[in-house]
């Protein structure tokens, strides 16, 4: 029972650090946030968040992972035949609702991602995940361009353009609405403007 009873409390006051953090991150940004701000937002010693978390970095790396990982495993998820009409509408539909889904449990820690990751691990995360989705674009259209005797240094060029301009869009939707309705509708619009018909339209 005691044993059970500190396992709670111990996961409680993990769970107390990580919203404190994320608030904090949030505010402030990896590089001016201070373990002392999040211990005095949490309720606690800074010495007793240290027993929790050794360095503010692990802390960090806690809070923002689970979406950063979310991410990187949508980029990583199964190629799709987008020569078969079919099979692209239900990948563009598979994105948008991922997407949305990442943003609605995660919008937070996305946004701090992306503005507020500098000194971190993650300082390059945006960049590592534009790499995997060019990779993405490469597998899934562009082996039909390699059949044309199409690629090329400019289709190179091409899809590192796309993928950029992809997560760029992606970044300015997350930041700058925060209504859930219009944030899904204009996620969806987004990508379906992007994927419907690419290979009719880049050909």
């Amino acid at each position: 029972m005691g044993v059970y009873y500190m396992q709670v409390l111990k996961e409680e006051v993990r769970k107390t650090i990580h919203q404190a953090a994320l608030v904090e991150f949030y505010e402030k940004g990896f590089k001016e946030a201070s373990m002392r701000s999040i211990a005095e937002r949490g309720g606690m010693t800074v010495g007793n968040l240290y027993r929790y978390f050794k360095s503010k970095e692990d802390l960090f790396y806690d809070v923002i992972s689970p979406a950063y990982h979310k991410i990187i495993e949508l980029t990583e998820a199964e190629d799709l035949d987008l020569n078969h009409p079919e099979d692209g509408l239900r990948f563009i539909e598979h994105i948008a609702n991922q997407l949305i889904a990442i943003n609605r449990a995660h919008r937070a820690e996305l946004l701090i991602l992306i503005e507020g990751s500098e000194g971190t691990r993650f300082e390059k995360g945006i960049e590592e995940i534009t790499i995997l989705l060019e990779n993405k674009f490469k597998h899934n259209v562009f082996p039909r361009l390699d059949k044309n005797d199409l690629t090329n240094e400019v289709d190179v060029f091409f899809v590192h353009v796309l993928a950029t301009n992809i997560i760029e869009g992606m970044k300015y939707i997350m930041k700058h609405c925060e209504d859930e309705l219009k944030m899904s509708r204009l996620i969806q619009q987004f990508i379906y403007y992007h994927f419907h018909d690419i290979l009719e339209r880049i050909i």
